[in-house]
């Protein structure tokens, strides 16, 4: 009988349980329709740009999130959380809209806010969606030492690596000179990519303005997206910079390989330096430096959004990328296959260029990571053929009876 009790309080909860459950599903029901009011002081501050090019409007957007329906489903994306929105100008509809977040994450699909209500001046105006091309939020982000540091690191090692391609371009073009002419070569070479760094670094609104597209080119089988279509200034200088660097990579290549050719059919031994004039090796130097440069560039404004640190950081990369250029020079000047490995390093580079000027955007770590497989066979390589050298040295010093 004392079980009773015990059964009825257990019914009476779970009976409570149901009820709440039942009332919670239909508060879920209905949350779907309602909006929660914010106060205008958390409302962000943008810059909008129309999409005829006539005006950019600073205001506050009275907005609270991004509606962004994507290839997955649809989200819903805080504004505090967005760096900036650009919207697609296609007719067609075959482009998506970008939303670029404050980690610098790129998320694509469709706004589908048609309106956008900005407040300046104690005014509210409605924009749609159609008129507007970009929406950038103002942030005002302070860091600290650790985060200034960690980027000024971060910077500076990429900017290393990117020196890369800068190092093996001088090595092979100074090659070409005079043994004594080499090293100052190499020196005004990496002081003009500093320079010219520092001059693009120092007028960022001129290059935000080399990204704005010039033209469009028709739809095409391989070219559907309004981004890859969209021609720019810097797409300009990356195509012809790619193609330059491609030609001359071939060239020496071409020349290397019919001098040895020659010299074997002489039974001479090739000439370990050039003698060609210094005035056009460092013209040439120049020209692919504004390449390199205008690459670097944008990946430090993409990376860090502090001048100071990523003037400090260029500067650290060069002063590493001098300590290293003689002896990388030296190294591929004494060995010829690891000049021909440069040379087609060269021309990756350049197909690489030539596609980021179609718009088609290839992650450079896969290039880079080919480029260190292929260092590693090569030495392997070397290794072997130094080891069989060794061996076949040995083996001719001994004496015949032995």
């Amino acid at each position: 009988m004392r079980r009773r009790p015990l059964v009825t309080l257990a019914v009476g909860l779970v009976a409570v349980a149901l009820a709440l459950t039942g009332r919670a599903a239909a508060q879920n029901g209905k949350d779907a329709t309602i909006t929660v009011a914010v106060p205008a002081q958390d409302y962000p501050k943008v810059h909008a740009d129309l999409d005829d090019g006539s005006a950019t409007i600073q205001g506050v957007l009275k907005l609270q999130a991004i509606p962004l329906r994507t290839d997955t489903g649809t989200r819903v994306i805080d504004l505090k959380h967005v760096r900036r929105v650009t919207f697609q100008r296609d007719p067609n509809g075959n482009s998506q809209d970008l939303v670029e977040l404050a980690d610098k994450e790129i998320v694509r699909g469709r706004v589908t806010a048609d309106v956008f209500t900005v407040e300046a001046d104690g005014k509210a105006t409605d924009y749609p969606k159609a008129k507007l091309r970009e929406v950038r939020v103002d942030r005002d982000e302070h860091l600290s030492l650790l985060g200034v540091l960690i980027g000024l690191l971060t910077l500076t090692a990429m900017e290393i690596v990117l020196g890369v391609d800068n190092i093996i371009f001088l090595a092979i073009v100074a090659a070409r000179l005079p043994k004594a002419e080499q090293p100052k070569a190499r020196k005004i070479g990496l002081a003009a990519a500093l320079g010219t760094r520092l001059l693009l670094l120092l007028s960022l609104s001129f290059i935000l303005g080399l990204t704005a597209p010039i033209f469009t080119l028709p739809d095409l089988p391989l070219m559907r997206d309004l981004e890859a279509r969209e021609v720019s200034w810097r797409d300009v200088i990356l195509l012809v910079g790619g193609l330059f660097l491609i030609g001359k990579s071939v060239y020496e290549m071409h020349e290397k390989l019919e001098h040895a050719k020659a010299h074997a059919a002489a039974g001479t031994t090739p000439p370990t330096e050039g003698n060609a004039s210094f005035a056009s090796t460092i013209a040439t130097i120049a020209v692919i430096d504004i390449v390199f440069s205008l690459d670097s560039v944008i990946t430090a404004v993409g990376m860090v959004e502090s001048v100071p640190v990523m003037i400090v950081a260029m500067v650290l990369a060069m002063g590493v990328m001098l300590a290293f250029a003689g002896p990388v020079s030296d190294f591929v000047d004494r060995h010829p296959t690891v000049k021909v490995l440069a040379l087609s390093f060269l021309i990756l580079i350049g197909v690489m260029l030539v596609a980021e000027g179609f718009g088609q955007h290839i992650n450079k770590g896969y290039i880079y990571f080919a480029m260190a497989f292929a260092v590693a066979i090569e030495f392997i390589n070397l290794k072997l053929r130094g080891s069989s050298a060794a061996v076949a040295a040995a083996t001719a010093e001994k004496p015949a009876g032995a």
